[in-house]
């Protein structure tokens, strides 16, 4: 049954139709959900959880409960996911410790503002990037008192045909090509699969100049609150964490053009994300420009000049007896 026949149905459904409902209950088997993908279904997510957010929602105080200090208040979407002194020391010394008021900054997955409004006011220019126009709205809410950040949807590299420069509706437009001097993309790559990761990295290259770096996070198997949360869940979901290793990260940073500058060296379980995550700060790879092979030249000798010259001309000139003739001759008293 083709997508948007089931749409139809359940909606039709949903007004009370009983024969409908009853045609959809029947039905329910032979349903077939596409594989709608990684970042549409990262949108579909967002957007979701963005409107019903709410600091006074049941959900969002028991996610705070248990990994927020009790007397934390919530001001936005994203700040019940973990303690504010975690959060904000990553940001300090993965992200502040980089840039400076000059900085032209760009944020992938900027959510709901928590990260951007840290960054904004230590910063020359903030672009904010997210396939979610709830959670964009709720980040424009959040910034609004920041004058020097923007805001665009874009489709997040969903497929290879997403790759490159374009002005068509929530593409990269062509003006951010090569234009950041900081890209960072924080508790966002634990929500991709593999192949999203890689296309996001390769984005990240694209939009950093030469001379630029960037910032990221993933989930790491191999950090201990990574493989305690690997175990307690059954399966990737976006809603969940999609694991990878250093290694693996390491691979998809150089395959996309990009090295490790610096990347966190060892757990640390006073942090949530120092004990789950993998930290790391990138640069471009830039090709050196080819060097012109040096020819070299053998110098011209003017024997009009040189009595050395002239003298070895006459040798030169000499056939063998002459030249014996001449060194036998020289050499008697």
């Amino acid at each position: 049954m083709q997508a948007d026949t089931e749409e139809y149905l359940r909606e039709a459904a949903g007004r009370g139709h009983e024969m409908v409902q009853q045609m959809v209950q029947k039905l329910s088997g032979a349903l077939i959900y596409p594989d709608a993908g990684n970042v549409q279904t990262n949108e579909k997510l967002w957007d979701v959880y963005a409107s019903e957010w709410g600091a006074e929602a049941g959900w969002v105080a028991g996610m705070a409960a248990s990994n927020r200090e009790a007397k934390e208040t919530l001001e936005n979407v994203g700040d019940e996911w973990a303690p504010a002194a975690h959060t904000k020391r990553v940001v300090d010394e993965w992200i502040l410790s980089e840039v400076s008021l000059k900085t032209h900054c760009c944020e992938i997955g900027s959510g709901g503002g928590r990260i951007g409004r840290m960054v904004a006011p230590r910063v020359s220019k903030l672009q904010c990037f997210d396939v979610s126009a709830k959670m964009l709205a709720a980040a424009k809410q959040a910034l609004a008192s920041q004058e020097n950040v923007t805001f665009a949807q874009i489709h997040g590299d969903a497929s290879g045909a997403d790759a490159g420069f374009s002005d068509k509706p929530r593409h990269y437009a062509p003006q951010h090509k090569h234009a950041y001097d900081f890209v960072y993309c924080f508790d966002v790559m634990v929500h991709m699969d593999a192949h999203a990761m890689f296309r996001c990295l390769k984005r990240i290259r694209a939009l950093l100049k030469d001379e630029g770096k960037a910032f990221i996070s993933t989930s790491n198997l191999l950090a201990p609150d990574g493989f305690r949360r690997f175990e307690a869940q059954e399966k990737y979901s976006v809603g969940g964490f999609y694991f990878v290793t250093p290694e693996t990260v390491r691979c998809l940073v150089s395959r996309a053009g990009l090295r490790v500058v610096r990347e966190l060296s060892a757990p640390d379980a006073s942090n949530t994300y120092y004990n789950r995550d993998y930290l790391a700060l990138l640069a471009p790879v830039v090709e050196a420009p080819a060097i012109a092979p040096v020819v070299a030249v053998s110098p011209t000798v003017n024997t009009a000049s040189s009595p050395v010259s002239q003298d070895a001309a006459a040798v030169a000139a000499m056939d063998e007896d002459e030249i014996v003739d001449a060194v036998e001759a020289a050499e008697s008293p």
